[in-house]
């Protein structure tokens, strides 16, 4: 089968190949094999890629954290069958990711895809939506009529919790750069857009609702220390990732002077039931057409690298899915 891996870290062109290598065998305990059908892309790919990312701490790389695909083997005591469509997290830590036509899934965040959702909404439904639901719902325990204030707000994780936020009733303030990304932000349901290369955020944001109940941070870094300037008594920062490069740099006397806290999210936290939980409510919203992944782009399966520095350059809206193969 073919597979992208990378046997050295480094920068996506110059590491990253398309290979020849043989097909799986039986799965490990806990796990299944699956034909992947499409993978999402993150920035989760590129770091591990370029040997920044903390779960995937030596070479080989076989990026690729989130995949759709057809179930040809199982685990013992797994509960699914072959031939089901599932939706999964792939063991890249294990050098089995996605961007293969073959890969072992585990099923902790597993799920059959819902009747009627696509391959490419399947692909970057998981990690973006089921982190929403998790920093949102589970650690900040958002109520409606909130106020959630989006950093990263044009990525795939910003954006699903733009539109999380929205169906749980909170008014939401996205945090983009540039024209085209605000209005994308708007166009999934942002109430407000600050766009951070007109002024500093926190400024932007008072003006505009006060102060806010919840910052959703993907980002880290100089935009937290601006954005966390805007958030109101007893409010909660939920710290889901540093796409800038560098994780939000707490300060204890500022948070006890104006009584706010910080959550960790880190989605393999969650416990079964929880996930299970979100998956219910998530799937709901779905059907009722209330969330959708804004799918910027589908790259065919010869062009992960380009994906991947896509990604990397920020240059997308939402969420970039690679289709690997057809579905029949």
């Amino acid at each position: 089968m073919k597979s992208w891996k990378a046997e050295a870290f480094g920068k996506i062109d110059e590491v990253l190949k398309l290979v020849d290598v043989p097909e799986l065998a039986a799965p490990p305990p806990g796990c299944m094999t699956v034909n992947v059908l499409a993978t999402g892309v993150g920035l989760p790919d590129v770091l591990m890629t370029m040997g920044k990312y903390p779960l995937v701490t030596s070479p080989p790389v076989s990026p690729g954290q989130e995949v759709v695909g057809i179930v040809t083997a199982v685990a013992d005591g797994v509960p699914y069958a072959a031939g089901d469509r599932v939706l999964a997290t792939s063991l890249f830590a294990h050098n089995s990711g996605g961007f293969s036509q073959q890969c072992y899934v585990a099923t902790e965040l597993a799920s059959k895809v819902p009747a009627g959702m696509p391959d490419e909404q399947a692909a970057g439904f998981i990690i973006p939506y089921q982190t929403a639901h998790c920093a949102l719902v589970q650690r900040c325990q958002m109520q409606a009529g909130e106020t959630l204030l989006v950093l990263g707000a044009s990525g795939s994780s910003g954006s699903a919790a733009i539109q999380l936020g929205k169906a749980l009733g909170a008014t939401v303030i996205a945090v983009a750069g540039g024209a085209e990304k605000s209005a994308f932000c708007a166009s999934i349901g942002a109430d407000h857009v600050v766009d951070y290369r007109n002024g500093p955020i926190a400024e932007q944001v008072k003006s505009q609702v006060g102060s806010v109940d919840i910052i959703f941070d993907p980002v880290g870094g100089a935009v937290y220390q601006d954005a966390v300037q805007a958030i109101g008594l007893h409010g909660r920062v939920a710290l889901v990732g540093f796409g800038s490069g560098e994780w939000a740099q707490l300060d204890p006397t500022d948070m006890v002077s104006r009584s706010y806290s910080a959550l960790g999210v880190f989605l393999m936290r969650s416990s079964a039931q929880e996930i299970a939980g979100a998956y219910a409510d998530l799937f709901a919203l779905y059907e009722q057409g209330r969330i959708r992944v804004p799918v910027d782009k589908v790259y065919p399966f010869d062009e992960v690298p380009l994906a991947l520095k896509q990604v990397a350059g920020s240059k997308l809206l939402g969420k970039h899915i690679v289709r690997v193969a057809e579905n029949g």
